[in-house]
């Protein structure tokens, strides 16, 4: 017979137990052994002594007897070693013969804990707390799942009598109730709150009120009277805003509250169970908004008692999200031909399906607050300029783009990588408030200045001027005003993001990315003036602070594994560094900075010593950069005749370039990444033209430039010719307008090094210090091809990988090696580090340069100078 201690060397063995204990019969379980009780008493001491083996062995007997209190003791012991499904099982079995055990109710309670299911953990914890009220520990567990389980149920609000209004629209603007209960005109000046911190997934929400009461004192003393969010948030939200305003009435923060859904299946809008979900949402927010909602816990949403009636400085509803044109393309085909659309207080005239439709929800929220609460507000649904009802005669389709491109003889690749964004649109001109509707109804746009492509080529919108100057910008907004003619218009989002990465380039240089933080703020707060030039009723910028999950279409396939982008900061992505509120890597002072203090630099990890012009490199790394110090004479760098190249092997050393531009040096490892300072208006980093992921520079010249962004495979070969090429990515890609007018590619060299302090621009990437006799390099990971920095994973394609996800690999860690070389004297190296062999590198002598892994960054956090370009813009006059 098998020991009692090898039946427990698998989990599978226990689950069987467990469910022959649930469907057995007590008399078919056998007799448990002599001393029970004693034997009980033992597991459990030998449980609390952390003896885990013993605590088994004694209470294995008891389980497969059929005594619960075996099979809970046994559960516990499954539990602690991270067995989650074993210990479900022992103490399902344990309940199954009796429903009372407060112990098997505590371990089932605590197992759902530790899966991360807070609905579970919470009907468990209840289950047990109701046997045994007085334990302090189960309430301790309940409230950490569930921290309102212990209030009392929210008391009915009775609906009342006579209609409530706070605001209103009137003509193309807005009013709302002061603190006397007077109209005022209402200039809608707000910030879009995402509220992901570092490591966490968008619906891990901060849950304490004193961090959501600190971001509102911070964005009124901005001057915002608006905050948006897109989504119901935690209670404590509601709490810290109700307390601000109550405590600050004439400094009121206004919410503009959303109604989030994904899409629909089959893009199909009338799907039953979606659009259930979907109005049950509409009710969700409404309810909250007026202080009067329980949410049980659902997975990726936020949940719990909402007793804070915000109502009276909720200014309006903007719901849906931005849908994509193809999905509403699909709807209308499923519906051909004007609907008309005669609800309670919004209707339609002839207007197609999908306009109907978002009329059709928008009426449905207001007619259950109307009916709840007897209130009404002003909405809006989601849109962007893909979806803008005006005509854009450069934006031409996926087949009239061919056919000028048949036309003209030049390649047709692939397909294309964003949407038809002037195929169809929603607008809100086709939508009227009834006679029954005092609150009114308005346009909302995300409207960034650099996408799509017809904001930068559309030829009113080039010649386009605001009181400032040229604007693209302006020209689209002006359009806008002037189709929306009767109803008020709100940009409920725009902005440019302070990323090192480069998305798309825009004619003014308002770029989707590539801005320091210093000028970040002053194109934000260009584009908030030419905002209200423009005659919007309302500029809500995105966003409130920089948010790590997000990720942005040009470097989306080189953030693998995508699940864990969360976990680091990657600076080439524009769509992470929006924020107001900066998210920086690492602890608060605990890395270097270019300029900075030069004994951060030398607390580097000392990677090689050396001697004569290149004394040491340095090596360390946080959560967005890797930091390389090197180590060179005290005093000036002679840069008209001296150049340093750092050779990087990221990944496997045995294949790489294994000689280094103009035959200077051989070497017996490959290198990846070549750096090359040449002076400090010359300095770029240069990749292996085959471990390039972009299809870069050499696409445009060939003109093979639709739809063709990316390189594959992206892997490493061994190559000898000393070739590295620049980092040359394509941003925008080339077009033909409707009337064949040719818009070629643009792009720019990611590889670009920008020498300069971290105190003068943001996005520094080296600088020397002369007198500490130092060369500081501060990389991010997204330009070494790593693409998760938390895991040391990087690009690396198969050899026969040519479609389908980019390839990963996980890295043991990087070898460097320091070039000091004659630009007067091509091919002369001065001096090397490590040192060279008759000319050549040996492999042996390249240390390996690691980092540590984690789970859970390291962050910290500051306003940007946005912060204070935003307040003198909105400031009042």
């Amino acid at each position: 017979m098998r020991s009692n201690l090898s039946l427990l060397s698998g989990g599978c063995t226990l689950v069987a137990l467990a469910l022959a204990l649930v469907v057995a019969p007590a008399s078919a379980q056998g007799r448990c052994p002599a001393g029970a009780a004693a034997l009980l008493d033992a597991g459990w001491r030998a449980y609390r002594a952390d003896s885990l083996d013993a605590a088994a062995a004694r209470f294995d007997p008891l389980a497969r007897c059929g005594s619960p209190g075996g099979a809970i003791g046994l559960g516990f012991v499954e539990l602690r070693r991270g067995r989650l499904t074993t210990a479900d099982s022992l103490f399902a079995a344990a309940l199954a013969r009796d429903s009372s055990l407060v112990d098997a109710w505590e371990g089932t309670a605590r197992s759902a804990w530790r899966r991360g299911d807070a609905a579970a953990t919470e009907r468990a914890a209840r289950r047990a707390i109701a046997l045994a009220p007085e334990r302090q520990d189960l309430r301790a567990l309940l409230t950490d799942a569930a921290p309102d389980w212990d209030r009392p149920p929210l008391d009915l609000q009775r609906r009342p009598d006579t209609l409530t209004l706070v605001s209103r629209t009137v003509g193309t603007g807005f009013e709302v109730r002061d603190a006397m209960g007077r109209w005022v005109p209402f200039y809608m000046q707000g910030v879009n709150l995402g509220v992901a911190l570092p490591g966490k997934f968008p619906s891990e929400f901060p849950k304490d009120s004193a961090t959501y009461a600190g971001w509102l004192d911070t964005l009124s003393a901005m001057n915002a009277n608006v905050v948006r969010v897109y989504t119901i948030l935690p209670p404590a939200f509601y709490r810290a805003l109700r307390a601000w305003n109550l405590t600050n009435p004439r400094q009121a923060l206004w919410l503009v509250q959303g109604v989030w859904t994904e899409l629909p299946p089959e893009h199909d809008f009338d799907d039953p169970a979606w659009k259930d979900a979907f109005r049950s949402e509409m009710r969700h927010v409404v309810d909250l908004v007026h202080g009067s909602l329980e949410l049980p816990s659902r997975p990726g949403h936020a949940s719990g008692r909402y007793d804070a009636d915000v109502s009276r400085w909720t200014a309006a509803y903007i719901i849906g999200r931005e849908w994509e044109p193809f999905a509403v393309k699909a709807y209308d085909s499923l519906h051909p031909g004007a609907v008309r659309y005669a609800g309670r207080y919004l209707a339609t005239d002839a207007a197609p399906a999908m306009d109907a439709w978002m009329a059709e929800q928008c009426d449905y929220l207001l007619a259950y607050e109307a009916d709840r609460w007897n209130a009404l507000r002003p909405i809006a649904f989601t849109n962007w300029p893909t979806l803008d009802p005006l005509h854009h005669p450069t934006e031409s389709n996926t087949s009239e783009e061919r056919a000028w491109r048949r036309r003209s003889g030049r390649p047709i690749v692939g397909q294309k990588l964003e949407y038809e964004n002037d195929a169809i649109g929603l607008d809100a001109n086709l939508v009227r408030p009834t006679a029954s509707n005092p609150a009114g109804w308005f346009a909302s746009y995300h409207a960034y200045p650099y996408y799509p492509d017809f904001l930068l080529y559309d030829p009113g919108y080039r010649q386009a001027r605001s009181s400032e100057g040229p604007s693209n910008y302006f020209g689209y907004l002006s359009d806008l005003r002037r189709h929306h003619a009767g109803i008020p218009f709100v940009i409920s989002e725009y902005g440019v993001p302070s990323s090192r990465g480069n998305a798309h380039r825009q004619p003014q240089g308002w770029d989707h990315g590539g801005h320091d933080e210093v000028a970040m703020a002053a194109i934000d707060a260009r584009l908030t003036r030419d905002i209200r030039e423009s005659g919007a009723a309302g500029a809500i910028i995105f966003a409130w602070m920089d948010e790590w999950f997000k990720k942005n279409w040009i470097v989306i396939d080189f953030e693998q594994p995508g699940e864990r982008n969360r976990l680091w900061l990657n600076a080439m992505d524009a769509e992470q560094n929006y924020g107001i509120l900066g998210q920086y890597p690492g602890e608060a002072g605990a890395r270097p900075t270019l300029g900075g203090d030069p004994a951060r630099w030398r607390a580097l990890e000392l990677v090689r010593a050396g001697g004569g012009p290149v004394r040491g490199l340095r090596a360390g790394s946080d959560e967005g950069y890797l930091y390389l110090a090197l180590e060179v004479p005290a005093g000036p760098i002679d840069w008209d005749s001296l150049g340093i190249l750092v050779a990087i092997d990221t990944y496997r050393p045995g294949a790489g370039q294994f000689t280094l531009p103009g035959a200077m040096l051989r070497s017996e490892i490959g290198f990846e990444l070549l750096l090359d300072l040449r002076s400090p208006s010359d300095a770029m980093l240069r990749i292996v033209p085959a471990y390039n992921p972009y299809a870069g520079q050499a696409s445009i010249l060939q003109g093979d430039d639709f739809g063709r962004f990316y390189r594959r495979p992206a892997t490493i070969g061994v190559e000898t010719d000393g070739r590295f090429d620049p980092m040359f990515v394509i941003t925008n890609r080339a077009r033909f307008g409707r009337d064949g007018t040719f818009f070629p590619a643009q792009g720019y060299d990611r590889g670009v090094l920008r020498f300069g302090t971290s105190a003068g621009s943001s996005l520094a990437d080296w600088y020397t210090d002369p007198s500490a006799g130092l060369i500081e390099i501060r990389l991010p990971w997204g330009l070494l091809n790593v693409t998760d920095p938390s895991s040391r994973t990087v690009l690396f394609d198969r050899s026969d990988q040519l479609e389908g996800e980019f390839g990963t690999a996980v890295t043991d860690g990087f070898r460097m090696g320091v070039v000091v070389y004659d630009k007067r004297l091509p091919g002369t190296p001065i001096a090397t580090l490590p040192i060279t062999a008759d000319g050549r590198w040996r492999a042996a002598d390249f240390p390996l340069w690691t980092w540590a892994t984690w789970e859970v960054p390291a962050s910290h956090s500051r306003l940007k100078p946005v912060y204070d370009s935003l307040q003198a813009t909105w400031a009042p006059r």
